[in-house]
């Protein structure tokens, strides 16, 4: 098959979705696929706009970005792609980009899936303006979606509720969540304090695994930290995306500056030996416009360790209090810190925490030969 993704980033870009993606991308190629993306130049200045990674063709094209990344408009198509594509599927029906390129291929008679994400997200967001503005930004593009999809996929039982419930959505909804490298299962447990010498950390720590953003939430881990009496670190990795200065400024502030590590982003493997070194990782986003579910929540249960996350997104449809993690009210750093307390006096609820999210955990071979199968049937 010739299959057309499209996403306003990707690689060099480096983010929750853009990785999602990627792994698609690439896993589609080993399957014997001709693969192409469609994406933008931001992010990749001075990169070709015609580039070949890993096998997967890129096309960047020229669009315009009127502040927020959602709001990206594309200047050019590339009709003759679109045209000779067995499918075209954009990720995420709240980018103007995306749902532009979306309806265009709809217009000249191609199959297009669409993954719906984070529906109306942006009723929680903390910006009155984006609150207002955004609602109504955000139902137009879904409507627009739901209008030239033929495959309707979502990541979380959260966006197919919202589908069913407010827009009424008769057609078959498909859950296909994130997967995870099938490395995350089949590297042996780092047991030693490798990670731990490498980047000099001294105590036990509790890790957090994204881009350093105010909706992200790091600095209630930063909080959290300073309620607990137990010598324990806070370990973030992930690029900054904007909100660095102020978490190292409230380090200081509070006074427990030496017990926060920002690390920056870092390659899989030292990813993994950082989830192996934890004692958990913790995802404290703010609103469900910051997050669906992290991938970090999935990488998390591959290695067997225990997740704390705020009540946001899908979260609170994959994370079961108790069972398979631990649950927080977003911006409650008293609650998280009450929890990070708990599993670190408490190993044995650790293990079983994260054992039994591991359960739940595909890789991501796993889930592009399910979908894979559903390209076929439309």
């Amino acid at each position: 098959m010739k299959i057309v993704l499209v996403h306003h980033y990707y690689y060099p870009v480096i983010g929750g979705l853009e990785i999602v993606v990627q792994n698609i991308a690439e896993r589609l190629v080993k399957l014997g696929h001709e693969v192409h993306v469609v994406t933008s130049t931001y992010g990749a200045e001075g990169r070709s706009k015609e580039e070949i990674i890993n096998n997967v063709y890129i096309h960047r094209i020229k669009a315009r970005r009127i502040h927020f990344p959602d709001l990206m408009l594309p200047r050019d198509l590339p009709m003759e792609l679109l045209k000779s594509a067995d499918i075209i599927h954009i990720f995420s029906q709240n980018s103007l980009f995306n749902v532009v390129i979306g309806n265009t291929a709809k217009n000249l008679g191609r199959t297009v899936a669409s993954y719906f994400l984070a529906v109306d997200s942006f009723s929680d967001h903390p910006n009155i303006i984006v609150r207002s503005l955004g609602s109504f930004y955000g139902k137009l593009c879904t409507l627009k979606a739901l209008h030239f999809a033929d495959l309707k996929l979502v990541m979380g039982f959260r966006d197919m509720y919202i589908l069913r419930k407010k827009y009424r959505v008769k057609d078959i909804i498909h859950v296909v969540p994130d997967g995870v490298p099938e490395k995350y299962f089949t590297l042996p447990r780092n047991t030693s304090n490798e990670f731990r010498k490498r980047y000099d950390i001294q105590k036990d720590f509790f890790l957090f695994i994204g881009r350093i953003h105010k909706l992200k939430g790091p600095h209630i881990i930063i909080k959290a930290l300073r309620k607990i009496q137990e010598d324990i670190a806070g370990v973030f990795i992930g690029p900054d995306g904007g909100y660095l200065k102020e978490c190292l400024k409230l380090a200081s502030d509070l006074g427990i500056k030496n017990k926060v590590h920002f690390l920056g982003y870092v390659d899989e493997n030292i990813k993994i030996s950082a989830i192996d070194s934890a004692i958990a990782v913790i995802s404290p986003s703010l609103c469900n416009y910051a997050e669906i579910i992290p991938i970090s929540i999935w990488e998390a249960w591959a290695r067997g360790k225990p997740v704390i996350a705020s009540k946001v997104g899908d979260i609170p449809y994959r994370v079961k209090h108790g069972l398979n993690g631990l649950l927080f009210d977003p911006h409650n750093y008293n609650e998280l810190a009450e929890h990070m307390v708990m599993l670190l006096k408490d190993q044995n609820l650790a293990n079983n925490l994260g054992e039994n999210g591991r359960k739940q955990v595909l890789t991501w071979e796993e889930i592009v030969a399910k979908i894979i199968k559903l390209y076929k049937i439309i």
